[in-house]
């Protein structure tokens, strides 16, 4: 089901229903196990996650994860690189938003905030050195991220372009020796993981840290943006706390990472119910940002919640996971939405024209398909 087509968003929609009238975890049509409560999905992520299969959206290899040692090394050796560059306060952010613009200034949902987060984290990904990298990277963003885990429109059809591009990284990493000195790019944290990892191994995980890095991040950027707009945040004045509030409560409605799936790895509990060996069990963040039990009017726009949470909703918030599965980056990335984010809104006027009112959800959690248009220019950064 997972790889149909169309949007999913209808059965995020029903689940969040059923959970609401649940009491406690509940069985999908399909089999697998629903949890939509803070409680439980800590039991899964954190309390008992020795009885879950080992696993990681990043580091692995198709279905299987790199040991647990040399994730935590990949991990150690990413946030190296994320220290290293911190907010591009030299951005320029008014020629990242032309060049992802149509010919008619419109920046198309489901695209254009992959195409700038590409350019922002440019030197995080690779070092301009590595041209052919570069190109392939830009290559895999456009006919995978985009085309495959947001948009879907390569799903029923032969997608060639992934093999090849991951056998263009594979002879490029193939020709790069690992750097003696620190990382300074995701291509020399893939080259410096020790081990027996062949060059199409590194090739997988840097098509996947490329994926992480752009395309959660650029699709979180459109709703940062489409929302901010919406609700006036475009406006010079707009401060940085209010920005910050505005990303917190763009990640809540939307969360781009809509679910936590887990695998079962012995018989056990979750909160009474039976879980299975090898049974799925699915953590819907979307229905836990949801949820008339934790949040006030759920489901309307008020960043105003965020200045003052309850302790059930700071534990109900997974919009990056939580326990070892979470995303190493997360702090990082959050950071980089409340720039650019803040570059955007402060710098220009806004308009948006949606073609429908549902959110796209395959892979990710993206705004329906439209258009916002920018008009202005960037004002240089207030520092402070």
């Amino acid at each position: 089901m997972f790889l149909d087509r169309q949007s999913l968003w209808h059965h995020l929609r029903r689940w969040e229903g059923l959970a609401a009238d649940a009491d406690g975890p509940f069985r999908l049509r399909f089999g697998t196990l629903f949890v939509a409560d803070a409680d439980a999905a800590r039991d899964v992520l954190v309390d008992s996650a020795d009885r879950y299969l080992s696993q990681s959206g990043f580091y692995r290899l198709g279905l299987v994860p790199l040991p647990q040692g040399l994730r935590a090394e990949a991990s150690h050796e990413l946030l190296k690189v994320l220290a290293r560059h911190g907010p591009r306060a030299s951005f320029d952010v008014g020629s990242a938003l032309r060049e992802a613009g149509d010919s008619r200034g419109r920046l198309r949902h489901q695209r254009w905030g992959v195409q700038v987060v590409r350019r922002y984290f440019a030197p995080v990904i690779a070092h301009p050195r590595h041209r052919e990298i570069n190109a392939l990277v830009d290559a895999y963003v456009t006919s995978s991220v985009v085309a495959d885990d947001i948009v879907g429109h390569v799903v029923r059809r032969s997608h060639r372009s992934v093999p090849r591009i991951r056998a263009g990284f594979a002879d490029q990493l193939g020709r790069l020796p690992p750097p003696d000195d620190g990382p300074r790019d995701l291509v020399d944290v893939v080259l410096r993981l020790p081990g027996e990892l062949s060059p199409a191994d590194r090739a997988q995980l840097l098509q996947r840290l490329v994926l992480s890095t752009v395309g959660f991040t650029g699709v979180a950027l459109e709703w940062v943006v489409l929302l901010g707009v919406r609700h006036g945040y475009d406006d010079p004045a707009v401060r940085p706390e209010q920005v910050r509030s505005l990303v917190k409560e763009a990640l809540r409605l939307y969360p781009t990472a809509w679910r936590l799936l887990r695998v079962a790895a012995a018989d056990h509990e979750i909160a009474g119910v039976p879980v299975r060996e090898g049974e799925h069990v699915l953590i819907g963040t979307h229905a836990l940002h949801r949820s008339a039990a934790v949040w006030d009017e759920p489901l309307r726009f008020r960043p105003a919640r965020w200045e003052n949470p309850t302790d059930e909703q700071r534990r109900s918030y997974l919009p990056f996971g939580k326990g070892k599965g979470m995303c190493p980056a997360n702090g990082f990335a959050v950071r980089a939405l409340e720039h650019l984010g803040s570059l955007i809104l402060r710098g220009y006027r806004g308009e948006v024209r949606l073609c429908g009112r549902k959110p796209h959800a395959r892979t990710l959690l993206a705004p329906p398909a439209g258009w916002t248009r920018l008009t202005g220019e960037p004002r240089p950064e207030r520092q402070g």
